[in-house]
């Protein structure tokens, strides 16, 4: 009978761990049904009803190793000899848990019933022989184990787990719940307590205490049948959030240890006067810069053949964990880590900088006099004056834009480094090329994104040509105030048209000309303001009838600067007509004639080289005061 026993034994432990493989993917299945394990009243029965003695525990377990042995291939027994006469009881247990997770549960077996057997006042090498017990489904051998431990050590989280874990593997759901929820008043966060309490209340659909005992679970371990159970219950969890919870994870802050807190933007400018400086101070910190990002963006690179080689090794242990935190890691942080981060920002900072233009734009500057003899001083003076105009502005500017820079830098920045440190927590539960690389090449894109902000994201406006000028406000104000530049209206009686018979002579403040001729007409006009001379020459007609006379004139004119340079050339013309009447009293020995115009247009035009086409209509008399009118009436 006891050898019939051993070869089921045997048989379950071969195909123990395949079979709990099977079942973790069935787990994971969309239409997997969760279901309470049917109470085993047979083996419950078995259990015996007091604690056995040590020695009782030992004689039993001798005798299951000597019976595993005999059923078992030779090769393994003395593989397993071979071990056990090398190793120390401790290492025995660790050899224990490698050969399971290696799928070679016979010799995890007999390793593990040797430690015990070799330390047996060693309370952690009998749990986790009850712990292997459980886990092929011999769950009736863990009870005596861990009753006999738990008497001597009552408030044990390891023991009261497997000890749950025994009774649930039997159904007895009540007594499960009891030793597992003693586990979770002394370790609350032992993730396996947790898991099983997770699963019992989701038999009863308690959906809101499965979740909290399944979150306690994440944040130590992590199964993919677990996250399958809460996407069936129709729930999500966060395991990033979850990762960042647990105290029981360190984190390493790999962003200071390799100095990239050194690499920081010195304050940014909030004046023009401050943005000469800044720009100096940032030379030498924007080729660390270029050169850190050059580093990191080829670091971790590998041979075509170290590659393959990587992917043909299997996935760690934590690789599908490790990809899911990657992934919701990215999500969290995928919107924190620019300056500008999404239309809203461009569209604020766009009519930032519009309000701007429309402020320096509406600044009208002072501008020298214009006439002959203006000093070099003097046009100093007034582009001071210009610089004291628009800086404010422009230091108003940069301070509303490089502050609003200045506060998402900060908090970027900040973003930055948990990213970042983020990545390495998650890089260290599988550490493989491929994640190393991520690594690397994030730390890349944080010194890209820095070169971007200096290069792009800070406003610097250049100083103005009229700020070049190396003079005080006091100096300008002086100068202005010396240079004479008298601006007097023109009094009406100095505005002076004669109209002569061969000749016609005007003159005001600013100018005077001559026109004459009849078929062969010219022309001299002085600008005192300007200088400018301009000289014409062309042909005119002219004729009357009665009261009314007309007249029409084409002329090529010259324009001359002070120094004779040619300012412009071009074409001029014009035409008039007049009613009016003439005194025959003479002018000047009778030179002339002096008339009265009733009304009268007079329009003209030029076509100069460099001024361009401009045209004009005047009125006389009444067709003055007409012309006026309609120009100016607003319907």
């Amino acid at each position: 009978m006891k050898k019939v026993f051993f070869i089921l034994f045997i048989n379950v432990l071969m195909n123990q761990a395949g079979a709990q493989d099977l079942e973790k993917y069935k787990a994971m299945l969309p239409g997997y049904e969760l279901k309470a394990p049917v109470k085993d009243l047979k083996r419950l029965a078995m259990l015996p009803l007091a604690a056995p003695s040590l020695a009782e525990l030992s004689t039993a377990v001798s005798n299951s190793r000597k019976q595993l042995e005999n059923i078992s291939a030779p090769a393994v027994v003395q593989e397993v000899k071979k071990m056990t006469t090398e190793q120390t009881p401790a290492q025995l247990q660790s050899l224990s848990i490698g050969q399971w997770l290696n799928n070679n549960p016979v010799q995890a077996m007999l390793l593990s019933m040797t430690s015990a057997l070799k330390s047996p006042q060693e309370p952690t090498a009998w749990n986790n022989l009850a712990a292997l017990y459980n886990m092929i489904g011999l769950e009736q051998k863990a009870v005596p184990i861990l009753r006999y431990w738990l008497e001597k050590m009552p408030d044990n989280s390891m023991l009261l787990n497997n000890m749950g874990q025994a009774y649930l593997g039997m159904g007895d759901i009540d007594k499960a719940m009891h030793y597992l929820q003693k586990c979770l008043a002394a370790d609350g966060m032992n993730p396996e307590a947790n898991h099983s309490m997770g699963i019992i209340a989701a038999f009863s659909h308690q959906v809101d205490k499965a979740m909290e005992y399944f979150s306690k679970e994440l944040q130590v371990a992590y199964r993919r049948s677990t996250l399958a159970q809460i996407k069936r219950m129709g729930r999500r969890v966060n395991l990033l959030a979850l990762r960042e919870q647990s105290k029981r994870i360190p984190h390493k802050d790999l962003f200071t240890e390799i100095g990239l807190s050194k690499f920081r933007i010195p304050a940014l400018p909030t004046s023009l006067k401050e943005g000469i400086a800044w720009k100096g101070e940032i030379g030498g910190l924007l080729k660390s810069m270029v050169a850190e990002f050059a580093f990191w963006s080829s670091a971790g690179d590998v041979s075509e053949e170290q590659r393959m080689a990587e992917g043909r090794k299997s996935p760690g242990l934590y690789a599908d964990l490790a990809d899911e935190l990657f992934s919701e890691h990215g999500d969290l942080y995928e919107h924190l880590l620019g300056v500008v981060r999404d239309d809203q920002d461009v569209n604020m900072l766009n009519e930032m900088f519009e309000r701007y233009q429309a402020r320096l734009a509406g600044a009208v500057c002072p501008t020298p006099p214009n006439r002959p003899g203006v000093t070099e001083a003097e046009v100093k003076a007034y582009a001071k004056k210009c610089c004291d105009l628009h800086t404010p502005i422009i230091d108003a500017y940069m301070s509303e834009h490089n502050s609003w820079v200045q506060q998402r830098l900060d908090a970027a920045v900040a973003n930055w480094k948990s990213y970042i440190n983020g990545m390495v927590d998650i890089a260290r539960l599988d550490p493989n090329t491929g994640n190393k690389k991520m690594v690397y090449h994030t730390v890349a894109q944080y010194f890209g994104f820095l070169i971007n902000t200096l290069q792009t994201g800070v406003a610097v406006e250049a100083s103005p040509m009229e700020c070049m000028v190396d003079m005080t406000s006091e100096e300008a104000d002086e100068i202005i105030a010396a240079s004479h530049n008298l601006e007097l209206d023109c009094p009406s009686w100095l505005n002076i048209k004669l109209d002569l018979s061969m000749l016609k002579f005007s003159a005001d403040c600013s100018k005077y000309a001559i026109e004459g001729g009849e078929g062969l007409v010219g022309g001299y006009e002085k600008n005192f303001k300007t200088g400018v001379t301009t000289l014409s020459l062309g042909a005119g007609i002219g004729a009357n009838f009665g009261a009314a006379k007309v007249s029409a004139a084409q002329m090529i004119y010259i324009s001359l600067d002070n120094n004779d340079q040619m300012t412009d050339i071009g074409v001029r013309g014009g035409a008039g007509g007049s009613i009016g009447y003439t005194t025959e009293g003479l002018i000047t020995e009778a030179i002339g004639k002096v008339g009265t115009t009733l009304a009268g247009v007079e329009g003209g035009y030029s076509l100069g080289l460099e001024s361009g086409f401009k045209a004009s209509v005047t009125g006389k008399g009444v067709m003055k005061d007409f012309i006026k009118l309609e120009t100016s009436y607003k319907p």
